[in-house]
């Protein structure tokens, strides 16, 4: 068992290296990229998503994750060893429901989307990205009929990023928050209105940047295996639990823009950061 085991492993790894290649070219486009390099930075993301899909769906694996099932359920449950193939058998038996071609189209749409997007949001130009939208829900509608038998359509797409979750527990979820969200929102518009003057001041961005970067470090995050570049729209990203990225955005009359983007985004790669250095490279 320890060989095949090993052998998942390896396996695993590759097709997380793939994905997380992607994610270096994605970052790259959301931060230096010229606008020149979209239709090959389309191109380049659709052949390694199609990759990571063929590799993790490669009957190989199906057949290693059944001759490790015993070994699995000989374990206790939140055991690692269990835990990997468990996670692994999850995403297997979900992966080889989607043609790895359709994800391969789907992300070069979203390359495109994307650089579409970063032209038309400072013109407010709705109707240049319109069509991509349109586009994004049918790929979307694609997808989730790779699973069919769910209850709403979102279910699938949901599950992908939370797995276990469905649009009926969260609408449920929702309906909790909104009962203790909404008096405490009314509390608050009920009071008099704060001085936010400091925030709507002229900073110039370096000093913005410098002090959001001098808060983060306070907070705990880990610039030896992170930093923060500018983008379009501020993200976290991993390319490895030891380079574990954040970006931001600023506006010279608007501290909060930039300061609070820094912080949020430092909150999640922070997260990132805490994980075990044992489980790199696994699901």
């Amino acid at each position: 068992m320890e060989e095949k085991l090993k052998e998942l492993k390896n396996r695993l790894e590759e097709v997380g290296d793939l994905n997380l290649a992607s994610s270096v070219l994605s970052w790259d486009q959301a931060t230096y990229m010229p606008a020149g390099g979209a239709p090959a930075r389309g191109r380049q993301l659709a052949l390694l998503g199609r990759l990571a899909q063929e590799k993790l769906i490669d009957p190989a694996v199906g057949r290693l994750l059944d001759d490790l099932r015993p070994y699995e359920e000989s374990l206790p449950y939140d055991n690692d060893d269990a835990s990997l193939i468990r996670v692994a058998r999850r995403d297997y038996e979900r992966a080889v429901k989607v043609p790895p071609a359709l994800l391969g189209e789907f992300y070069a749409h979203m390359a495109e989307s994307y650089q579409v997007w970063t032209q038309a949001r400072p013109r407010n130009d709705f109707a240049a990205v319109q069509p991509y939208l349109e586009k994004t829900v049918a790929y979307s509608r694609q997808l989730a009929d790779c699973f069919p038998g769910y209850d709403h359509v979102a279910d699938p797409l949901i599950d992908f990023s939370d797995y276990g979750m469905t649009v009926a527990s969260l609408r449920s979820l929702f309906a909790e928050l909104r009962q203790q969200l909404v008096p405490l929102v009314e509390a608050i518009a009920g009071n008099a209105e704060p001085d936010v003057s400091p925030l709507r001041r002229t900073y110039p961005e370096p000093k913005q940047l410098d002090f959001g970067l001098s808060v983060i470090k306070q907070y705990g995050y880990d610039f030896n295996r992170g930093r923060q570049d500018k983008t379009h729209h501020p993200f976290m990203t991993k390319f490895s639990l030891g380079d574990v990225r954040i970006t931001t955005r600023v506006k010279e009359d608007d501290l909060a823009e930039g300061l609070f983007s820094t912080l949020h985004e430092a909150g999640h790669a922070m997260y990132e950061q805490g994980i075990d250095m044992k489980y790199e490279a696994s699901p």
